[in-house]
């Protein structure tokens, strides 16, 4: 299987005061063209670092140093020069953040923020067009009166509608990839699980592969089609998601799925600590675990 996204021995490190700080230690992971994959962890196991690698943000950092291959369609995108890295997002990839409303810009109407987005990918499409495919892009994210939210300002829109703003936005110029951070977080339970629903059966429509970051096993297991469960910036299993969810086999896949909130029960579990001597990464398939 050729893979869209194919990331080897990915380390990230930034420079201090005190020296450089380890931050991930040989990430490795692949996405196939249309492929959903979820990398999964606690708060700082490198899952959003990871992301903004890939799309180029970190390398231009000074106090960052990134070595590994990112290879993204083909391409290296380590050896690129940053305007070509710049050119590639919004276009061939697009990602979804936590906050919607913080992550749209609040002095511009929706519109103009459609119509930017679009120009990356043609910059000459005037605005009466830009409109027009915004329009189209809001009908299937199931906004009613599109024309009216392309002429609000974010802070006009609820966070659930600024949201599915978001997802449209994010798939206006038919990316290859998109990759989610937490999507629908900042958001109330209802209204994520029906923005998660709706991203999934975009993506799905358009075939459009998706690195999916959560700690929220339980989206995870509805939206996924496998999983990589990241701690302390390593890949410790990998596989199915059905595989991993049925007999996880990692102490740390373990504990995070012990951490999940029940309905019953006294309190919300923290998620243990588990020793460096587990952290041998696990690769599972349909048939097992090697």
């Amino acid at each position: 299987m050729s893979h869209l996204l194919d990331i080897r021995d990915l380390h990230l490190a930034f420079k201090g005061l005190g020296g450089l700080t380890e931050v991930l230690h040989g990430i490795t992971l692949d996405i196939a063209a249309g492929e959903r994959v979820a990398l999964v962890g606690e708060s700082g196991s490198g899952k959003s670092v990871t992301a903004r690698i890939v799309l180029g943000l970190l390398q231009e950092m000074r106090n960052a140093r990134v070595t590994g291959r990112v290879g993204f369609d083909g391409a290296d995108i380590m050896t690129m020069a940053p305007r070509d890295r710049a050119r590639l997002r919004g276009t061939e990839m697009s990602m979804i953040f936590q906050d919607p409303t913080s992550s749209l810009n609040p002095t511009f109407t929706i519109g103009n923020q459609f119509a930017e987005v679009m120009r990356r990918r043609d910059p000459r499409l005037n605005q009466a067009a830009c409109d027009a495919r915004a329009t189209e892009m809001l009908a299937e994210v199931s906004i009613p009166d599109p024309g009216r939210v392309l002429a609000n300002y974010p802070f006009q829109l609820s966070g659930g509608m600024n949201q599915r703003v978001m997802i449209a936005m994010a798939l206006v110029n038919n990316p290859k990839l998109l990759l989610a951070d937490e999507p629908g977080t900042a958001l109330d339970v209802s209204v994520q699980a029906q923005t998660l629903r709706l991203m999934h059966d975009l993506v799905e429509k358009h075939r459009t592969a998706v690195l999916f970051i959560s700690h929220n096993l339980g989206v995870v297991r509805e939206f996924a089609d496998r999983v990589y469960v990241i701690y302390r910036g390593r890949i410790v299993e990998t596989g199915p998601t059905g595989a991993i969810f049925h007999n996880p086999g990692h102490a740390y896949t373990r504990a995070l799925m012990d951490a999940v909130p029940r309905i019953t029960g006294a309190g919300l579990p923290a998620v243990p600590e588990v020793s460096d001597d587990f952290l041998a990464p696990m690769v599972r398939h349909e048939g097992g675990t090697s």
